[in-house]
Protein backbone atom coordinates (compact mmCIF):
# COMPACT_ATOMS: atom_id res chain seq x y z
CA UNK A 1 0.00 0.00 0.00
CA UNK A 2 1.19 3.56 -0.66
CA UNK A 3 2.36 5.71 2.19
CA UNK A 4 -0.37 8.21 2.94
CA UNK A 5 0.95 10.88 5.39
CA UNK A 6 -1.81 12.04 7.69
CA UNK A 7 -2.43 14.51 10.47
CA UNK A 8 -2.28 13.55 14.14
CA UNK A 9 -3.51 15.52 17.07
CA UNK A 10 -0.94 13.69 19.27
CA UNK A 11 -2.21 14.26 22.80
CA UNK A 12 -5.57 15.33 21.38
CA UNK A 13 -6.31 11.87 20.06
CA UNK A 14 -6.22 10.47 23.57
CA UNK A 15 -7.23 13.56 25.50
CA UNK A 16 -10.55 13.51 23.69
CA UNK A 17 -11.53 10.66 25.99
CA UNK A 18 -12.13 13.23 28.73
CA UNK A 19 -15.09 14.50 26.72
CA UNK A 20 -16.21 10.98 25.89
CA UNK A 21 -19.54 10.65 24.23
CA UNK A 22 -20.88 14.12 24.73
CA UNK A 23 -24.39 13.20 23.56
CA UNK A 24 -27.15 12.37 26.07
CA UNK A 25 -27.81 8.69 26.79
CA UNK A 26 -29.64 6.86 24.03
CA UNK A 27 -33.21 5.79 24.66
CA UNK A 28 -34.09 2.24 23.74
CA UNK A 29 -37.44 1.95 22.00
CA UNK A 30 -39.38 -1.19 21.21
CA UNK A 31 -39.70 -1.89 17.52
CA UNK A 32 -43.13 -1.57 15.92
CA UNK A 33 -44.91 -4.92 16.35
CA UNK A 34 -45.22 -7.06 13.25
CA UNK A 35 -48.51 -8.86 12.46
CA UNK A 36 -47.12 -12.10 13.89
CA UNK A 37 -46.29 -10.36 17.16
CA UNK A 38 -49.67 -8.73 17.83
CA UNK A 39 -50.73 -11.44 20.26
CA UNK A 40 -47.46 -10.78 22.19
CA UNK A 41 -47.93 -7.03 22.32
CA UNK A 42 -46.41 -6.79 25.79
CA UNK A 43 -43.11 -8.35 24.66
CA UNK A 44 -40.34 -5.90 23.68
CA UNK A 45 -39.09 -6.86 20.24
CA UNK A 46 -35.37 -6.57 19.42
CA UNK A 47 -34.26 -3.57 17.43
CA UNK A 48 -34.42 -3.83 13.69
CA UNK A 49 -31.38 -3.14 11.50
CA UNK A 50 -32.87 0.25 10.64
CA UNK A 51 -33.26 1.13 14.33
CA UNK A 52 -29.64 0.27 14.97
CA UNK A 53 -28.44 2.39 12.07
CA UNK A 54 -30.42 5.40 13.31
CA UNK A 55 -28.19 5.43 16.38
CA UNK A 56 -25.17 5.72 14.11
CA UNK A 57 -26.36 8.90 12.40
CA UNK A 58 -24.32 12.07 12.88
CA UNK A 59 -25.24 14.34 15.78
CA UNK A 60 -26.90 17.67 15.16
CA UNK A 61 -24.63 20.69 15.05
CA UNK A 62 -26.30 21.94 18.21
CA UNK A 63 -25.16 18.96 20.29
CA UNK A 64 -22.85 19.60 23.21
CA UNK A 65 -19.22 19.84 22.13
CA UNK A 66 -16.52 17.75 23.74
CA UNK A 67 -12.82 18.61 24.12
CA UNK A 68 -12.00 17.69 20.53
CA UNK A 69 -14.71 19.98 19.16
CA UNK A 70 -13.56 22.88 21.34
CA UNK A 71 -9.95 22.51 20.21
CA UNK A 72 -11.03 22.32 16.57
CA UNK A 73 -13.04 25.49 17.09
CA UNK A 74 -9.90 27.24 18.29
CA UNK A 75 -7.79 26.47 15.21
CA UNK A 76 -10.50 26.34 12.51
CA UNK A 77 -10.65 29.09 9.90
CA UNK A 78 -14.25 29.44 8.70
CA UNK A 79 -14.84 30.53 5.11
CA UNK A 80 -17.93 30.89 2.94
CA UNK A 81 -17.23 27.59 1.19
CA UNK A 82 -16.22 25.58 4.24
CA UNK A 83 -13.80 25.23 7.17
CA UNK A 84 -10.01 25.12 6.93
CA UNK A 85 -8.06 23.34 9.68
CA UNK A 86 -4.26 23.88 9.58
CA UNK A 87 -2.65 20.82 11.12
CA UNK A 88 0.83 19.40 11.69
CA UNK A 89 1.69 16.15 9.94
CA UNK A 90 3.46 13.28 11.69
CA UNK A 91 3.95 10.02 9.84
CA UNK A 92 5.73 6.96 11.17
CA UNK A 93 7.20 4.02 9.28
CA UNK A 94 9.17 1.12 10.67
CA UNK A 95 10.87 0.93 7.27
CA UNK A 96 11.67 4.58 6.58
CA UNK A 97 11.47 6.25 10.00
CA UNK A 98 9.49 9.36 11.01
CA UNK A 99 8.23 12.13 8.76
CA UNK A 100 7.12 15.59 9.83
CA UNK A 101 5.40 18.45 8.07
CA UNK A 102 2.29 20.55 7.59
CA UNK A 103 -1.10 19.82 6.00
CA UNK A 104 -4.16 22.10 5.89
CA UNK A 105 -7.46 20.21 5.78
CA UNK A 106 -9.92 22.12 3.59
CA UNK A 107 -13.60 21.19 3.69
CA UNK A 108 -15.85 22.24 0.82
CA UNK A 109 -19.63 22.34 1.30
CA UNK A 110 -22.22 22.10 -1.44
CA UNK A 111 -24.02 25.22 -2.62
CA UNK A 112 -26.90 26.23 -0.34
CA UNK A 113 -26.21 23.27 1.96
CA UNK A 114 -24.02 22.40 4.93
CA UNK A 115 -23.24 18.95 3.54
CA UNK A 116 -19.58 18.19 2.93
CA UNK A 117 -18.96 17.64 -0.79
CA UNK A 118 -15.17 17.51 -0.91
CA UNK A 119 -12.01 17.56 1.20
CA UNK A 120 -8.68 18.90 -0.11
CA UNK A 121 -5.52 18.06 1.83
CA UNK A 122 -2.21 19.28 0.36
CA UNK A 123 0.90 18.65 2.45
CA UNK A 124 4.64 19.15 2.66
CA UNK A 125 6.66 16.65 4.72
CA UNK A 126 10.26 15.79 5.43
CA UNK A 127 11.79 12.34 5.92
CA UNK A 128 15.50 11.63 6.37
CA UNK A 129 15.44 9.01 3.60
CA UNK A 130 12.93 10.51 1.17
CA UNK A 131 13.82 14.15 1.88
CA UNK A 132 11.05 16.67 1.08
CA UNK A 133 7.74 15.34 -0.24
CA UNK A 134 4.93 17.41 -1.77
CA UNK A 135 1.49 15.78 -1.91
CA UNK A 136 -1.94 16.85 -3.16
CA UNK A 137 -5.06 14.94 -2.09
CA UNK A 138 -8.60 15.64 -3.27
CA UNK A 139 -11.57 13.62 -1.99
CA UNK A 140 -14.93 14.21 -3.69
CA UNK A 141 -18.29 13.00 -2.33
CA UNK A 142 -21.09 13.40 -4.89
CA UNK A 143 -23.44 11.74 -2.38
CA UNK A 144 -23.36 9.49 0.69
CA UNK A 145 -22.01 6.49 -1.22
CA UNK A 146 -20.10 7.58 -4.32
CA UNK A 147 -16.45 8.51 -3.89
CA UNK A 148 -13.63 10.08 -5.94
CA UNK A 149 -9.94 10.26 -4.99
CA UNK A 150 -7.34 12.31 -6.85
CA UNK A 151 -3.80 12.11 -5.49
CA UNK A 152 -0.39 13.30 -6.71
CA UNK A 153 2.91 13.13 -4.84
CA UNK A 154 6.62 13.73 -5.50
CA UNK A 155 9.59 13.16 -3.19
CA UNK A 156 13.14 14.37 -3.66
CA UNK A 157 14.27 10.75 -3.52
CA UNK A 158 12.57 7.73 -5.13
CA UNK A 159 8.88 8.15 -4.35
CA UNK A 160 6.21 9.58 -6.66
CA UNK A 161 2.55 8.91 -7.37
CA UNK A 162 -0.28 9.89 -9.67
CA UNK A 163 -3.60 8.20 -8.91
CA UNK A 164 -7.30 8.49 -9.80
CA UNK A 165 -9.96 6.35 -8.08
CA UNK A 166 -13.77 6.19 -8.34
CA UNK A 167 -16.39 4.09 -6.54
CA UNK A 168 -20.15 3.85 -6.99
CA UNK A 169 -22.59 1.36 -5.41
CA UNK A 170 -25.31 2.10 -7.98
CA UNK A 171 -23.89 1.81 -11.48
CA UNK A 172 -26.38 3.08 -14.09
CA UNK A 173 -29.00 3.35 -11.31
CA UNK A 174 -28.80 -0.40 -10.67
CA UNK A 175 -27.47 -2.31 -7.66
CA UNK A 176 -24.21 -3.10 -9.46
CA UNK A 177 -21.13 -1.74 -7.66
CA UNK A 178 -18.07 -0.48 -9.54
CA UNK A 179 -14.64 0.80 -8.53
CA UNK A 180 -12.04 2.00 -11.04
CA UNK A 181 -8.41 2.95 -10.37
CA UNK A 182 -5.54 4.10 -12.57
CA UNK A 183 -2.14 4.87 -11.09
CA UNK A 184 1.57 5.27 -11.54
CA UNK A 185 3.23 4.69 -8.20
CA UNK A 186 6.82 4.35 -7.02
CA UNK A 187 7.32 3.53 -3.35
CA UNK A 188 10.55 3.04 -1.44
CA UNK A 189 8.85 1.76 1.70
CA UNK A 190 8.78 -2.07 1.37
CA UNK A 191 11.63 -4.42 2.25
CA UNK A 192 12.38 -8.09 1.63
CA UNK A 193 13.74 -10.47 4.28
CA UNK A 194 13.78 -13.81 2.47
CA UNK A 195 11.05 -16.45 2.17
CA UNK A 196 9.09 -18.16 4.91
CA UNK A 197 8.03 -17.50 8.48
CA UNK A 198 11.60 -18.12 9.73
CA UNK A 199 13.21 -15.37 7.63
CA UNK A 200 15.52 -13.20 9.72
CA UNK A 201 15.12 -9.53 10.51
CA UNK A 202 18.86 -9.11 10.01
CA UNK A 203 18.46 -9.95 6.30
CA UNK A 204 16.26 -6.91 5.69
CA UNK A 205 16.85 -5.46 2.21
CA UNK A 206 15.21 -2.24 1.01
CA UNK A 207 14.03 -1.68 -2.58
CA UNK A 208 11.78 0.61 -4.63
CA UNK A 209 8.69 -0.88 -6.29
CA UNK A 210 7.47 0.74 -9.52
CA UNK A 211 3.86 0.05 -10.55
CA UNK A 212 1.88 1.48 -13.48
CA UNK A 213 -1.51 0.34 -14.73
CA UNK A 214 -5.23 0.09 -14.11
CA UNK A 215 -7.77 -1.95 -12.20
CA UNK A 216 -11.55 -2.18 -12.05
CA UNK A 217 -13.83 -4.19 -9.78
CA UNK A 218 -17.47 -4.94 -10.61
CA UNK A 219 -20.02 -6.46 -8.22
CA UNK A 220 -23.11 -7.91 -9.90
CA UNK A 221 -26.06 -8.69 -7.58
CA UNK A 222 -27.44 -12.23 -7.71
CA UNK A 223 -29.72 -12.32 -4.68
CA UNK A 224 -30.22 -9.95 -1.77
CA UNK A 225 -26.73 -9.26 -0.33
CA UNK A 226 -25.17 -11.87 -2.68
CA UNK A 227 -22.87 -10.72 -5.50
CA UNK A 228 -20.63 -12.12 -8.19
CA UNK A 229 -17.45 -10.08 -8.18
CA UNK A 230 -15.14 -9.59 -11.17
CA UNK A 231 -11.75 -7.93 -10.68
CA UNK A 232 -9.57 -7.10 -13.68
CA UNK A 233 -6.11 -5.53 -13.45
CA UNK A 234 -3.21 -4.87 -15.80
CA UNK A 235 0.02 -3.58 -14.28
CA UNK A 236 3.65 -3.27 -15.30
CA UNK A 237 5.94 -3.79 -12.28
CA UNK A 238 9.65 -3.69 -11.56
CA UNK A 239 12.00 -2.90 -8.71
CA UNK A 240 14.97 -0.58 -8.32
CA UNK A 241 17.24 0.65 -5.53
CA UNK A 242 15.37 1.99 -2.53
CA UNK A 243 15.96 5.23 -0.62
CA UNK A 244 17.92 3.67 2.26
CA UNK A 245 21.64 4.35 2.35
CA UNK A 246 22.42 0.77 3.43
CA UNK A 247 20.85 -2.68 3.17
CA UNK A 248 19.95 -2.53 -0.52
CA UNK A 249 18.40 -5.63 -2.06
CA UNK A 250 20.81 -5.54 -4.99
CA UNK A 251 23.61 -6.51 -2.60
CA UNK A 252 21.72 -8.71 -0.14
CA UNK A 253 19.71 -10.81 -2.64
CA UNK A 254 21.47 -10.28 -6.01
CA UNK A 255 19.80 -13.18 -7.86
CA UNK A 256 16.27 -12.21 -6.81
CA UNK A 257 17.03 -8.58 -7.54
CA UNK A 258 18.20 -9.42 -11.06
CA UNK A 259 14.94 -11.24 -11.83
CA UNK A 260 12.69 -8.55 -10.33
CA UNK A 261 14.56 -5.52 -11.73
CA UNK A 262 13.28 -6.11 -15.25
CA UNK A 263 9.82 -4.81 -16.19
CA UNK A 264 7.21 -7.56 -15.85
CA UNK A 265 3.57 -7.48 -16.97
CA UNK A 266 0.70 -8.82 -14.88
CA UNK A 267 -2.73 -9.22 -16.46
CA UNK A 268 -4.88 -10.83 -13.77
CA UNK A 269 -8.58 -11.60 -13.52
CA UNK A 270 -10.31 -12.63 -10.31
CA UNK A 271 -13.79 -14.09 -9.87
CA UNK A 272 -15.41 -14.07 -6.43
CA UNK A 273 -18.67 -15.03 -4.79
CA UNK A 274 -19.43 -12.30 -2.25
CA UNK A 275 -21.97 -11.94 0.57
CA UNK A 276 -22.23 -8.37 1.86
CA UNK A 277 -24.87 -6.91 4.15
CA UNK A 278 -22.66 -4.29 5.82
CA UNK A 279 -24.14 -0.82 6.24
CA UNK A 280 -21.32 1.17 4.58
CA UNK A 281 -18.58 0.33 2.02
CA UNK A 282 -15.83 2.25 3.87
CA UNK A 283 -17.08 2.89 7.43
CA UNK A 284 -18.92 -0.32 8.40
CA UNK A 285 -20.62 -0.52 11.79
CA UNK A 286 -22.81 -3.56 11.39
CA UNK A 287 -23.11 -6.62 9.14
CA UNK A 288 -21.04 -9.35 7.50
CA UNK A 289 -18.81 -9.49 4.43
CA UNK A 290 -17.62 -12.89 3.18
CA UNK A 291 -15.99 -13.97 -0.08
CA UNK A 292 -14.39 -16.89 -1.89
CA UNK A 293 -12.23 -16.03 -4.90
CA UNK A 294 -9.93 -17.39 -7.58
CA UNK A 295 -7.45 -15.17 -9.44
CA UNK A 296 -5.56 -16.28 -12.51
CA UNK A 297 -2.62 -14.84 -14.44
CA UNK A 298 -2.36 -16.26 -17.96
CA UNK A 299 0.48 -15.81 -20.46
CA UNK A 300 -1.95 -16.06 -23.38
CA UNK A 301 -3.66 -12.89 -22.06
CA UNK A 302 -0.46 -10.87 -21.76
CA UNK A 303 0.99 -11.87 -18.40
CA UNK A 304 4.64 -12.83 -17.98
CA UNK A 305 3.70 -15.49 -15.39
CA UNK A 306 1.12 -18.23 -15.19
CA UNK A 307 -0.31 -18.81 -11.72
CA UNK A 308 -3.52 -18.87 -9.68
CA UNK A 309 -4.30 -17.31 -6.30
CA UNK A 310 -7.15 -18.60 -4.14
CA UNK A 311 -8.54 -16.61 -1.21
CA UNK A 312 -11.25 -17.08 1.42
CA UNK A 313 -12.11 -14.29 3.82
CA UNK A 314 -14.81 -13.06 6.20
CA UNK A 315 -15.42 -9.80 8.08
CA UNK A 316 -18.03 -9.32 10.77
CA UNK A 317 -19.14 -6.18 12.60
CA UNK A 318 -21.19 -6.73 15.75
CA UNK A 319 -22.85 -3.97 17.79
CA UNK A 320 -22.74 -4.66 21.52
CA UNK A 321 -26.27 -4.22 22.92
CA UNK A 322 -27.21 -2.74 19.52
CA UNK A 323 -26.21 0.78 20.60
CA UNK A 324 -23.39 1.51 18.15
CA UNK A 325 -20.84 2.69 20.75
CA UNK A 326 -19.07 -0.68 20.98
CA UNK A 327 -18.44 -2.46 17.68
CA UNK A 328 -16.61 -5.79 17.68
CA UNK A 329 -14.89 -6.15 14.29
CA UNK A 330 -13.30 -9.44 13.24
CA UNK A 331 -11.51 -10.47 10.04
CA UNK A 332 -9.88 -13.65 8.84
CA UNK A 333 -8.17 -14.44 5.52
CA UNK A 334 -6.68 -17.57 3.97
CA UNK A 335 -4.73 -17.04 0.72
CA UNK A 336 -2.45 -19.29 -1.32
CA UNK A 337 -0.93 -19.54 -4.82
CA UNK A 338 -0.55 -22.39 -7.30
CA UNK A 339 1.42 -22.66 -10.53
CA UNK A 340 4.50 -20.75 -11.67
CA UNK A 341 6.23 -18.69 -8.97
CA UNK A 342 6.10 -14.94 -9.73
CA UNK A 343 8.62 -12.42 -8.38
CA UNK A 344 8.57 -12.11 -4.58
CA UNK A 345 6.68 -8.78 -4.65
CA UNK A 346 3.70 -10.51 -6.37
CA UNK A 347 3.50 -13.30 -3.78
CA UNK A 348 1.38 -13.28 -0.59
CA UNK A 349 3.00 -11.05 2.01
CA UNK A 350 2.40 -10.47 5.70
CA UNK A 351 3.39 -7.13 7.16
CA UNK A 352 2.34 -3.65 8.20
CA UNK A 353 -0.37 -3.08 5.57
CA UNK A 354 -1.14 -6.77 4.94
CA UNK A 355 -2.34 -8.03 8.31
CA UNK A 356 0.49 -7.80 10.88
CA UNK A 357 0.85 -4.25 12.16
CA UNK A 358 3.78 -4.82 14.53
CA UNK A 359 6.25 -5.08 11.64
CA UNK A 360 7.20 -3.40 8.37
CA UNK A 361 5.78 -4.06 4.92
CA UNK A 362 6.96 -7.25 3.24
CA UNK A 363 8.27 -8.80 6.48
CA UNK A 364 7.10 -12.35 5.62
CA UNK A 365 6.72 -13.72 2.07
CA UNK A 366 5.66 -17.15 0.81
CA UNK A 367 3.14 -18.97 -1.40
CA UNK A 368 0.34 -18.63 1.15
CA UNK A 369 -0.71 -16.80 4.30
CA UNK A 370 -3.30 -16.85 7.10
CA UNK A 371 -4.46 -13.73 8.97
CA UNK A 372 -6.90 -13.23 11.84
CA UNK A 373 -7.63 -9.85 13.42
CA UNK A 374 -10.12 -8.78 16.07
CA UNK A 375 -10.77 -5.22 17.25
CA UNK A 376 -13.13 -3.56 19.73
CA UNK A 377 -14.00 -0.21 18.15
CA UNK A 378 -15.18 2.10 20.91
CA UNK A 379 -16.76 5.45 20.04
CA UNK A 380 -15.49 8.03 22.51
CA UNK A 381 -17.23 11.16 21.32
CA UNK A 382 -19.13 12.84 18.52
CA UNK A 383 -18.19 16.22 17.09
CA UNK A 384 -20.59 18.55 15.24
CA UNK A 385 -20.57 17.85 11.52
CA UNK A 386 -19.62 21.45 10.61
CA UNK A 387 -16.03 20.52 11.58
CA UNK A 388 -16.32 17.33 9.48
CA UNK A 389 -14.48 15.31 12.14
CA UNK A 390 -17.62 13.46 13.17
CA UNK A 391 -16.46 10.77 15.60
CA UNK A 392 -13.43 9.75 17.66
CA UNK A 393 -12.67 6.10 18.30
CA UNK A 394 -10.24 4.00 20.24
CA UNK A 395 -9.73 0.34 19.32
CA UNK A 396 -7.66 -2.28 21.15
CA UNK A 397 -6.80 -5.05 18.68
CA UNK A 398 -5.00 -8.35 18.19
CA UNK A 399 -3.36 -9.38 14.90
CA UNK A 400 -2.51 -13.05 14.33
CA UNK A 401 -0.84 -14.37 11.18
CA UNK A 402 1.65 -16.63 9.44
CA UNK A 403 2.90 -17.60 5.97
CA UNK A 404 3.48 -21.07 4.51
CA UNK A 405 4.57 -22.88 1.33
CA UNK A 406 1.21 -24.69 0.98
CA UNK A 407 -1.97 -24.98 3.11
CA UNK A 408 -1.02 -28.42 4.41
CA UNK A 409 2.21 -26.88 5.75
CA UNK A 410 0.27 -24.52 8.05
CA UNK A 411 1.39 -24.90 11.68
CA UNK A 412 -0.20 -23.14 14.66
CA UNK A 413 3.21 -22.86 16.33
CA UNK A 414 4.30 -20.55 13.50
CA UNK A 415 1.60 -17.97 14.23
CA UNK A 416 2.80 -14.46 15.08
CA UNK A 417 0.78 -12.49 17.65
CA UNK A 418 0.65 -8.69 17.70
CA UNK A 419 -1.61 -6.85 20.16
CA UNK A 420 -2.00 -3.11 19.99
CA UNK A 421 -4.30 -0.12 20.11
CA UNK A 422 -5.64 2.36 17.54
CA UNK A 423 -6.90 5.93 17.81
CA UNK A 424 -9.15 7.14 15.00
CA UNK A 425 -10.94 10.18 13.65
CA UNK A 426 -13.97 9.36 11.51
CA UNK A 427 -14.44 11.92 8.74
CA UNK A 428 -17.86 11.30 7.27
CA UNK A 429 -19.19 10.49 4.82
CA UNK A 430 -16.30 8.31 3.62
CA UNK A 431 -12.98 8.60 5.51
CA UNK A 432 -11.30 7.48 8.71
CA UNK A 433 -7.88 8.64 9.90
CA UNK A 434 -6.02 6.04 11.95
CA UNK A 435 -2.92 5.82 14.10
CA UNK A 436 -2.00 2.27 15.18
CA UNK A 437 0.46 1.20 17.86
CA UNK A 438 1.38 -2.51 17.73
CA UNK A 439 3.99 -4.68 19.42
CA UNK A 440 5.13 -8.32 19.57
CA UNK A 441 8.04 -10.56 18.68
CA UNK A 442 9.05 -8.20 15.84
CA UNK A 443 9.24 -5.21 18.17
CA UNK A 444 6.95 -2.17 18.16
CA UNK A 445 5.50 -0.18 15.29
CA UNK A 446 3.47 3.00 14.82
CA UNK A 447 1.39 3.39 11.66
CA UNK A 448 -0.61 6.32 10.34
CA UNK A 449 -3.04 5.69 7.52
CA UNK A 450 -6.37 6.53 5.91
CA UNK A 451 -8.97 3.81 6.20
CA UNK A 452 -9.81 0.95 8.53
CA UNK A 453 -7.49 -2.08 8.34
CA UNK A 454 -10.59 -4.07 7.23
Amino acid sequence: MPRRPLFIFFALLFACASGAYSQPPLERRPAKPTPKAKEEITKIEPKTREDILKVLELPAASSKEGLLARLLNTITINTASGPIIPLPVADSSKDLGPSFGFMPIIGIRGKNTSELKAVIAPSITYNANLRTTLTYRHYIFPDEKRYFILRASKSERVERELMVYYYTPQLFSTKMRLSVEAKHWVTGKPSFYGFGINSKRGDKANYALNIAGEEFILDIPVLKHLFINFNHSYFAKQIDDGPMNSGQMQKTFPLLYSEAAGRRFFHTNRFSLVYDDTDHPFLPKIGTYASASALYSNKKLGSDYEYRTYAFQAKNYYNYKEEGRFVTAAHWLLQFQRGETPPFYAMPQLGESTGLRMTGDGRFTDHGKFVFTIEERITLSHTPFMKFISETEIAPFLDVGTVFTKPTAFRARNLKYAPGISARLVIRPQLVATIDFAYGSEGTNAIIRIGYPF
